[in-house]
């Protein structure tokens, strides 16, 4: 089995900040922007932290057990829909139905979680996924979401945290950046990779790149792997 190919879409102002509300912008037209460059992506899904699903569903305080406890993947939809994939370790999230706009809902959840709350999920239609005892085997989760959904490329979409974890994680194998025509200029905003823990900086080959009509720049880059590199000093500079 194999994990799916993750391309990471992100719009961002020019100086990397990820809160488009922010932006002197309509949300129609950052997101019409975003959204035309990832239908031309062609994905079979997305996947989100929870942070980002909260602007979709409702969430409460965390349904944690005593302790990790293995137990199976629940599956409740089929492979043909796409799918929207949400991390959300300690089970905030209280999703009503399995169905989003048309794409099957899966949570990934920590195997401390409750099992009330996962057999709740499951009664409504949501595909339940374990990634480990503390929720961050990446991996092993969408390796088993790519052969239960028929799952080959799916679009990594935020927020910062998440997609810092996954490149921590070396798992992201492209990136689609879109540029939005505005500075942020705040200090302290999210950026759109954001890891707190030591973490390699990665190197990039560009794909392609095209401007919008409004201004913005689509970039899309393949990520390498080869991590290796030299120190920097002041003669450098």
């Amino acid at each position: 089995m194999q994990r799916p190919f993750i391309i990471c879409h992100m719009i961002t102002s020019l100086d990397g900040r990820l809160l488009p509300g922010r932006w002197p912008a309509s949300e129609e037209e950052v997101m019409t922007a975003y959204e035309s460059a990832a239908e031309r992506l062609d994905s079979d899904g997305w996947i989100v932290g929870r942070r980002t699903m909260e602007d979709f569903i409702a969430s409460a305080e965390p349904c944690i057990s005593t302790g990790p406890v293995p137990r199976p993947d629940l599956i409740a939809g089929s492979s043909g829909n796409k799918v929207a994939i949400c991390f959300d370790r300690s089970g905030r999230l209280r999703p009503e139905t399995g169905d989003l706009d048309g794409d099957h809902l899966v949570i990934v959840l920590s195997e401390r979680v409750a099992d009330d709350h996962v057999q709740d999920l499951y009664a409504r239609g949501i595909s339940v996924f374990f990634a480990g005892a503390e929720g961050t085997d990446l991996s092993g989760a969408l390796t088993r979401i790519s052969e239960a959904f028929d799952c080959r490329r799916l679009l990594l979409e935020g927020g910062g945290t998440l997609n810092g974890a996954f490149l921590a994680a070396d798992m992201i194998d492209e990136t689609s950046t879109l540029v939005f025509p505005v500075i942020d200029g705040q200090s302290g905003i999210p950026a759109i990779y954001e890891h707190t823990q030591p973490c390699d900086a990665r190197r990039l080959e560009l794909i392609s790149s095209s401007t919008f009509d409004d201004g913005t720049i689509w970039i899309r880059h393949k990520v390498i792997r080869d991590t290796s590199h030299r120190d920097w000093n002041d003669s450098d500079i």
